[in-house]
């Protein structure tokens, strides 16, 4: 009975060190400092096949494709930090001609300068890249209870979305935290217009695989290391 309180007691105080340290960013002004998207360069070629779909950029001579993820995936981003973690997130252009912005409107800038620049509580630096689950167009899978090495096709993809955030406190260049969220598709996906929904449209709860589900899955998993100690 008394190792069974010890071990209970002990996962009510991990429980609550973690949540205290969560606590620490809810409700403070946070700055973006540096945020990317990054494709895999096959993935990418195969994406092109449905440029079509995705918005015009602001700009002609940005990318489509790049452009309308970059800008999507940072608002469920910034929805979760918000909504889950609590932080107060300044708008990407709060600090105007004191910060250098990239051609997709974000903040481009070290620690060092937001440090000399601004005066939010805390910095945050993202990055978010869409690549295959191994570099090669083999996989493991299970055929009969046995793995075998499969080559995909030339349509077929089963990719991966990994975000990596630092967060920085207003008193020094090293990150007081380091998360990262990652999400691998579950199956073999042959690409069509479908995996694009919920992103390129309101198509959010489709029974199919999609990259608006994956990316979810990776932010989900993201807010959850915040809590991490």
């Amino acid at each position: 009975m008394r190792r069974t309180n010890t071990i209970f007691l002990t996962l009510i105080l991990f429980s609550i060190s973690t949540q205290s340290f969560a606590q620490k960013f809810r409700k403070k002004e946070v700055a973006l400092i540096s945020y990317k998207v990054s494709i895999d360069h096959d993935y990418y070629e195969k994406f092109t096949a449905f440029s079509s779909l995705f918005r015009e950029p602001v700009k002609p001579e940005l990318d489509r494709i790049t452009s309308h993820l970059t800008v999507d995936i940072w608002y469920l981003i910034k929805q979760r930090l918000t909504e889950d973690v609590g932080m107060l997130l300044l708008p990407i252009d709060a600090y105007g001609k004191k910060f250098s912005y990239n051609e997709y409107g974000f903040p481009d800038v070290g620690i060092n300068r937001a440090l000399r620049k601004g005066n939010s509580k805390y910095y945050i630096s993202i990055d978010v890249d869409i690549s295959p689950e191994f570099a090669a167009n083999y996989i493991n899978k299970i055929i009969a209870d046995s793995s075998q090495i499969v080559q995909l096709k030339e349509n077929q993809l089963k990719p991966k979305v990994t975000i990596k955030m630092n967060i920085y406190n207003n008193r020094g260049v090293i990150p007081v935290k380091i998360a990262k969220g990652e999400a691998l598709s579950k199956d073999i996906i042959d690409l069509d217009e479908k995996y694009f929904d919920g992103l390129v449209n309101s198509n959010f709860n489709t029974p199919h695989e999609t990259l608006y589900k994956l990316v979810n899955e990776a932010i989900n998993n993201l807010t959850i290391s915040v809590y991490s100690r």
